[in-house]
């Protein structure tokens, strides 16, 4: 494909990308009419629609009905590998991290929950769904579990005001050293596009997570559901080459 070939509304997308990230646009923006957009790039309003939507769907700008279309506020970043501490990494980038328990009981846990917790038969979980927020805005739900003998009295805690983690090593001498994480792509049920203040059906990351303390014992088996346009992951790569013999070779840049 040609830059001729290439779709006018994409070419006007990436333009309008330009000035969001070069901050000649900023969160908050007002973007000029269809309108004159219509008028600055020489097409009709279809055509600045359908860009418009691309950036929409991309969580980069925000249409509001009667007012216009405004660019949207900046997305949490976070590394892919990174053991995120939410409260903690929260407050040291200026924002306000917040929780809303939803749900905490005291619950049998499912086999797979048994299982990756190592519990023993009979064994009880506390299980809590939280709504967490940065700067009172809905962000992503959390789920975990914890085993109910290493956290007894877990309900009379406040976790809708501290960290869970700061809870287990300040409370039970837990510290949680390691995680194993994994993401994927899906899409945001009816209820949960409620409690984020979302879409149905709109995309999100699902993160799960199964946390370990010093002494190698698993101690929380979670999941957290970001909103997909509130959430970047990053991560760093290096340059391999695949020699003939099928080994791998790291590359260094001088």
């Amino acid at each position: 494909m040609t830059a001729r070939d290439f779709p006018v509304y994409m070419q006007i997308v990436d333009t309008l990308l330009d000035r969001i990230e070069s901050a000649e646009l900023t969160p908050g923006d007002r973007l000029p009419s269809e309108r004159a957009l219509a008028a600055e790039f020489t097409v009709n309003r279809r055509t600045i629609r359908q860009a418009l939507e691309v950036l929409e769907r991309r969580g980069l700008v925000e249409r509001r009905r009667g007012a216009g279309t405004f660019v949207s506020e900046p997305r949490l970043e976070r590394g892919a590998a990174e053991f995120f501490h939410f409260t903690e990494r929260i407050r040291e980038r200026g924002f306000a991290p917040g929780a809303q328990v939803l749900s905490l009981e005291e619950v049998a846990p499912s086999p797979t929950v048994a299982t990756e917790l190592e519990l023993a038969p009979g064994a009880m979980i506390y299980r809590c769904h939280r709504l967490r927020s940065i700067n009172a805005q809905p962000i992503l739900i959390e789920t975990f579990a914890l085993p109910a003998d290493l956290v007894p009295g877990f309900e009379r805690c406040d976790v809708g005001q501290r960290s869970v983690y700061d809870v287990m090593r300040t409370e039970y001498g837990i510290e949680v050293e390691y995680a194993r994480q994994s993401l994927e792509a899906v899409a945001l049920s009816e209820i949960e596009a409620q409690w984020l203040g979302a879409t149905p059906g709109a995309p999100a990351m699902l993160e799960r997570r199964l946390a370990y303390d010093k002494k190698g014992r698993p101690v929380d088996h979670g999941t957290d559901l970001y909103r997909g346009d509130r959430i970047r992951f990053v991560t760093d790569a290096a340059a391999v080459a695949v020699p003939l013999d099928g080994t791998l070779d790291s590359l260094h840049a001088p």
